[in-house]
């Protein structure tokens, strides 16, 4: 079975020996002296009556390196990207970089971050950022009045919804209606309908991605550990003090006697409660609210008796294990401004020019102390003087001297004192050039320098090599920076954290870390431009001229994306975080339609033309088979017209003759003396008659003549104004 007493013995074996672990060792003095010297303390001060003055060189010299510094990492949205694994990665390793960036810039606090831990190192040698993932019970008390059933419903659908206080009455506006009683079917007055008054708890869960900035005095590390990250260390520990209930809303169960040693009267604590903000603490009455220390220690241990010591992470109160569990990684980032090699403890600014503060200290003391005894110098007086007249020095005041003193006898003898306050300045100003030597940091670099204000050479050759010490820093900030990120990204991994829509490059996108792939190559993005930053915007001027000029030339070196990248650039150099506003990335652009193809086209009017003459061609054979086939019908229908017209007409002629015998039998009268009246009132003989009617049958049957010819009449081709046959019509009968 593991042994929780063999583990809490290597921890306190690594504790003995760890970095920092000795609260009042040399390692704890001396950030405990940068600490008073950055805040201006008088730590030496001076004999009484003497200046107390107190130079702020260390302040002075972070507080010019700092903005450079936050402005490299803080200045846009992308500070790391992820390199891809194949062609296939490329856009999925682009949004992985910049959710990553998104969570981290946006969704924290990363400038305060940055700031906080930056002065951490700038001024305490190490500085540590840890990383994690916060999750958390979100409760809040909400109000609701006069809801009705069905908003009260859908109200208390929701998840973490719990009823504190509720009330039902009557709604005071609602009109009378009528009803009918189910019972007697008998119409009646309905009730009002109910509103209710709420008061719900809501419980949220949450889960954020975190970083903390830890109080280097409150970090131990391994005296084993090989440079200044946290990547090879066997031993690492932070502690804070919080109270017992903080602990159990942590999930850990403990008592309220548990033991537990808090020490705040270190140098350290003093220095930096410089209004005893931490010191002697009143204890509080209420067991839960005790403070106690709660340990988080990383330790490589072999918990398991297996042989190999695994990386175990333990939050340990006294002598109480809480919590133990295998990790793969310290999820702290440590950063140090300039590093010693092989060793974990660096070095600080404040390292650099505390011995500098404290000369100028000195040497502004005693310039103000001779301008002061110039003002008011000393005097040697005899015993005819009065002493307390003397000691008050004052415009136009009285000394008063004894009865029967004269003062030309010599009672009042000036002491002469040199004055020394320009050689004090020339002092200082040595002094500055010694800072500029050690850190970079001058006043080119700073701005402020008047009198070379038209030297441009000079100040561009200054500032550019101040700008080279902070640029290394920041070099050096930049594998902590890239170690937080990669942290980051595997809290995201391995926390189920939950898919979303966001806004990224001004696009909406659906991210889901769950497909996301651990291990990727990471890289710092972030410009390591410092200093005079219109060195860099005239750099970038001049890149994009260039391509300006090989665009007009057509040279094929410069393409959209290459001149995209430059304005982009250019943008953040002028200090405008978002600079997509004002840019739009060529892939978003939609491809122009290709040119025409001239040949595909001259191939498709050929074979418009070909498919015309096919269509003419067809539509004449048709054209002529469909006149010989209607000439082929019609002289048919002519001639079986005709014979049954000839057929009628001697069926009539025969049948009119018959009949004409059979009246003229049946009327026994003389074929000369009948007679019949035509229309128009005259009397014709009736043998007449019929030759009449026997003429204009004639005379039908040649009109019929007439309409068959025209009917099978020769035809002709129509066509459009383009010469394509649309039809046929007959030929005009002449």
């Amino acid at each position: 079975m593991p042994d929780k007493i063999k583990l809490i013995a290597a921890i306190d074996a690594a504790e003995a020996s760890a970095l920092g672990g000795d609260r009042s060792g040399d390692l704890s003095n001396e950030r405990a002296l940068a600490i008073d010297a950055f805040s201006g303390k008088n730590i030496e001060p001076a004999d009484e009556g003497r200046s107390q003055v107190v130079d702020w060189t260390v302040f002075e010299t972070i507080q010019w390196i700092l903005p450079s510094l936050t402005r490299i990492f803080a200045n846009g949205d992308n500070v790391v990207e992820f390199s891809p694994l194949g062609p296939e990665d490329e856009e999925v390793a682009e949004q992985e970089s910049d959710y990553l960036n998104y969570l981290v810039t946006q969704k924290n606090n990363w400038f305060l971050t940055l700031l906080t831990w930056f002065q951490d190192a700038l001024l305490t040698k190490n500085a540590y950022c840890l990383a994690f993932m916060e999750e958390k019970l979100r409760t809040e008390k909400q109000t609701y009045m006069k809801q009705s059933d069905e908003s009260l419903a859908l109200l208390l659908e929701e998840d973490g919804i719990e009823v504190v206080e509720a009330r039902s009455y009557p709604d005071p506006d609602a009109e009378p209606q009528m009803a009918q009683d189910p019972m007697t079917g008998q119409p009646v007055m309905a009730p009002p309908r109910n509103l209710h008054d709420v008061i719900v708890r809501k419980t949220t869960p949450s889960k954020r991605l975190q970083f903390k900035v830890l109080p280097p005095e409150n970090v131990l590390v391994g005296e084993d550990t090989p440079d200044f990250t946290t990547e090879n260390c066997s031993y690492f520990e932070y502690f804070e003090d919080c109270t017992i209930s903080d602990l159990r809303s942590m999930g850990f169960d403990i008592p309220d006697d548990i033991a537990s040693d808090i020490d705040n009267n270190t140098d350290i604590d003093s220095a930096r409660s410089r209004y005893n903000e931490d010191l002697d603490q009143a204890e509080s009455p209420d067991p839960a609210m005790r403070m106690v220390r709660a340990r988080t220690i990383f330790i490589k241990q072999d918990y398991d008796e297996d042989g190999i010591a695994e990386l175990q992470r333990v939050v340990r109160v006294g002598n109480e294990i809480l919590e133990r569990q295998e990790v793969s990684r310290i999820p702290v980032a440590s950063i140090v401004p300039f590093i010693n090699t092989h060793r974990h403890i660096g070095a600080s600014v404040a390292d650099l020019t505390f011995d500098l503060q404290r000369i100028k200290t000195a040497l502004l003391r005693g310039g103000l102390d001779s301008l002061y005894l110039s003002q008011n110098p000393r005097h040697a007086v005899s015993d005819k003087v009065n002493l307390d007249d003397m000691l008050v020095s004052r415009p136009g005041g009285v000394v008063r001297m004894k009865d029967g003193s004269v003062p030309a006898e010599g009672h009042v003898i000036p002491l002469s004192t040199e004055f020394t306050l320009p050689q004090t300045l020339e002092g200082l100003r040595h002094m500055d050039t010694v800072i500029e030597a050690r850190v970079g940091v001058n006043k080119m670099f700073q701005g402020i320098d008047d009198s070379a204000i038209n030297d441009h050479n000079r100040i561009g050759q200054l500032s550019t090599m101040a700008a080279q010490r902070v640029e290394q820093i920041a070099r050096v900030f930049a594998n902590g920076v890239e170690y937080l990120f990669s942290l980051a990204h595997e809290l995201i991994i391995k926390s189920g954290h939950q898919s979303e829509v966001v806004k990224l490059k001004g696009n909406w996108v659906t991210i889901d870390p769950t497909q996301w792939r651990s291990g990727r190559d990471m890289r710092v993005v972030a410009p390591f431009a410092a200093g005079n930053k219109d060195t860099l915007v005239a750099r970038l001027m001049t890149i994009a001229a260039l391509q300006e000029k090989a665009l007009a030339g057509g040279l094929p070196i410069v393409n959209a994306e290459d001149a995209y990248n430059t304005v982009i650039e250019l943008t953040k150099a002028s200090d405008f975080p978002a600079p997509e506003k004002f840019w739009t990335d060529p892939k978003m652009i939609p491809p122009p339609p290709p040119p025409p193809d001239y040949t595909m086209m001259a191939i498709e009017v050929e074979n418009k033309k070909a498919d015309n003459q096919a269509a003419d061609s067809q539509a004449d054979s048709e054209t002529a088979k469909y006149k010989a086939d209607l000439d082929a019908a019609m002289e048919k229908y002519r001639a079986d017209l005709t014979a049954e017209t000839q057929i009628a007409l001697a069926q009539i002629k025969e049948g009119q003759q018959a009949n004409l015998e059979r009246l003229k039998a049946g009327l026994k009268v003389s074929d000369a003396a009948l007679a019949i009246e035509n229309g128009k009132g005259s009397v014709i003989p009736i043998g007449n008659a019929f030759d009449a009617l026997a003429a204009t049958l004639g005379q039908t049957m040649n009109k019929l003549d007439q309409t068959i010819a025209a009917v099978s009449a020769e035809k002709e081709i129509v066509r459009d104004d383009r010469g394509k046959v649309v039809g046929t019509k007959l030929k005009a009968v002449q």
